[in-house]
């Protein structure tokens, strides 16, 4: 269970880098990604993926508030991402393509950072 939420970490990390690198790129691949019904179920497959096995491994982890704190956010962001629907998840997208680049790539680097804390939690409770 520990390798699945390192291979995530990993996935999160390299969008972090992604999105701090090329803020503009990167926006409009998330803006395709959002646009559609199709790309909100996967956004909201990741994050419940995500959540569940945050939950389920947490008694077994070294850092089991950490991953407690991690997966109760990432399935509030899943229904979250339900709950609002196409139109307003699209308003989002524009209201951030519209911030300065600075602000996406602060959102970026703290993605980043999840994501290697992740792996790195994970892989010490091996």
């Amino acid at each position: 269970m520990f390798t699945v939420i390192i291979l995530l970490g990993v996935l999160i990390s390299g969008v972090g880098l992604w999105g701090f690198i090329l803020p503009h790129s990167f926006t409009a691949m998330t803006g395709r990604l959002a646009y559609s019904a199709k790309g909100l179920y996967w956004i909201f497959g990741f994050r419940l993926l995500l959540g569940s096995l945050l939950l389920i491994s947490a008694p077994f982890s070294l850092y089991p508030t950490l991953f407690y704190v991690i997966g109760v956010l990432s399935l509030f962001g899943a229904l979250i991402t339900v709950l609002l629907g196409t139109e307003n998840v699209e308003r989002y997208v524009e209201w951030w393509v519209q911030r300065p680049a600075i602000c996406l790539r602060v959102l970026m680097l703290l993605c980043w950072l999840l994501g290697v804390v992740l792996v790195y939690v994970s892989y010490v409770s091996l």
